[in-house]
């Protein structure tokens, strides 16, 4: 049976826990067991907090027998990304600068995730201070991808990725600042949700580039996204990024049909070129969508270097401006991948900023009119590669030597800059039987309307029998 549990998703876990044919304990003992495992090999989780898991799940078991169900979320077990704040618990933030710093108190996303019910088991790995794609962190370790050892689970929010593909819990959190919660999941085979701007509070994250970060779910399912969601939404008065967005329950639609739906492709838009096996996975979701009686139409984009002009001076600017003063007093104690990101962020000229923040808008204004006016939603591959051997730093695709680190966020640095929601789902199994990966963005609050094309392509496209990788015990 415990093995059993860890093979289920939050809506099924939740209906079982609701009907009382399994306590909150007996799920967090069956997660926490596959964790001692599995998680040597994949590295997924770099702090864990059995004895208060434990602790909280007979909390939830002696409540849901006095009082009842507290919602979806009541005795469900979940991962933090090592970059968000937990209070009593180790968080590092990827840096061992912060190697020993323990938070009093709880980031909001993550206070109202435990209100809800939901027992954090320990914090998932990151790439150091989220500044990179690959999860390969000098001071905490490679995380691995659970459908092949040795190769990258993306980044940043690897470990959560790599934690919930392996079934070590069901649902973790993630940020995304160029890709981070959509690029774990395109190769490792999850749904992650990046919101709009605003929607979740940012507040007790380690900002890299606050104008672009955002905090949201990975899961197995849209469905547990939308589960998520609606728990972590919410406005902060005490982050001046939040934004009032409608109170929603972004579940009532995801069986809607897709019928008269139009979706945006843009075929001219490659900033990389795509694996054969992205490009013919990316061809079967729009069979899929066609399928599902949605309309497929043309859109222009702007072209990809007008993004990277944009974006570069932004992040990097911003990102530097974070750990200025920080990175001139400890610049040993960074990683060598992150120092090039913070050197290249302290040059970066005040002209190619105020001009990058003017391309910025405006391709801001033109991807959601195209999802407003041409389209309902605009599809686009998540990462244009599977994933790579981990310390590879360039990978070879259709003749062309990519570089790693930027071929993993090549198409999800523009969702970022747009504040846009996206949604990254499955879309098969690619040459190697590592997954792939499509992303879906809708228009500003139109996260339920994401999640219901997430959910009705993954119906077709990642069926039950391909959401699992076979884990080895140990490095291979």
């Amino acid at each position: 049976m415990a093995s059993d549990l860890c093979r289920h998703t939050v809506a099924q876990l939740s209906r079982l826990i609701a009907e009382r044919k399994v306590s909150p304990r007996e799920v967090v003992d069956a997660f926490l067991e596959r964790i001692e495992t599995h998680n040597p090999a994949l590295n997924a989780f770099v702090t864990l907090c059995p004895d208060q898991a434990r602790r909280d799940a007979d909390r939830l078991s002696d409540e849901l027998m006095r009082s009842g169900s507290r919602g979806p979320l009541h005795g469900i077990p979940i991962g933090v990304k090592d970059l968000t704040d937990t209070a009593g618990l180790r968080t590092t933030y990827g840096s061992i600068l912060f190697k020993d710093h323990v938070p009093a108190a709880d980031a909001p996303p993550v206070e109202r995730l435990r209100a809800a019910g939901a027992i954090v088991v320990g914090k998932t790995n990151t790439h150091e201070f989220a500044c990179g794609t690959t999860t390969d962190n000098p001071h905490y370790g490679a995380t691995h991808n659970p459908w092949r050892l040795g190769h990258v689970p993306g980044g940043s929010s690897g470990g959560s990725g790599s934690a919930v593909a392996a079934g070590l819990v069901p649902l973790a959190t993630g940020s995304d600042t160029g890709g981070s919660i959509r690029i774990p999941s395109a190769v490792c085979g999850c749904v992650g949700l990046k919101p709009t701007h605003g929607r979740v509070s940012l507040r007790g994250t380690h900002p890299m580039a606050l104008s672009l970060d955002h905090v949201g779910p990975l899961a197995r399912t849209a469905r547990d996204c939308a589960l998520a969601l609606n728990v972590m939404a919410g406005f902060d008065p005490g982050d001046p990024w939040s934004r009032r967005l409608a109170n929603e329950d972004f579940t009532l639609d995801l069986e809607r049909p897709l019928a008269g739906r139009r979706v945006g492709i843009a075929p001219g838009y490659r900033p990389m070129p795509l694996e054969a096996s992205v490009e013919r996975n990316f061809v079967r979701t729009l069979d899929a969508l066609r399928g599902l009686g949605a309309t497929i139409v043309e859109v222009d984009l702007p072209a990809p270097a007008e993004i990277s002009t944009a974006a570069g001076p932004i992040i990097m600017s911003e990102t530097y401006a974070v750990h200025s003063e920080r990175y001139a007093a400890h610049r040993d104690q960074y990683g060598a991948d992150v120092q090039l990101q913070l050197d290249y962020g302290a040059n970066v000229s005040m002209l190619n900023l105020v001009q990058a923040q003017y391309h910025r808008e405006a391709i801001a204004r033109t991807l959601e009119q195209i999802v407003t006016e041409e389209a309902d939603a605009l599809l686009l591959p998540t990462a244009p590669i599977e994933a790579p051997p981990i310390g590879d730093q360039t990978i070879e695709v259709d003749g062309q030597s990519l570089p790693v680190l930027i071929a993993l966020a090549s198409y999800t640095l523009l969702h970022n800059l747009t504040r846009l929601p996206t949604v990254a789902v499955p879309s098969g199994l690619g040459r190697v039987g590592l997954p792939t990966s499509v992303q879906i963005t809708t228009a500003p609050g139109r996260e339920a309307l994401a999640l219901n094309f997430a959910h009705q392509l993954e119906t077709v496209l990642w069926p039950d029998r391909e959401r699992w990788p076979e884990l080895p015990t140990s490095r291979q």
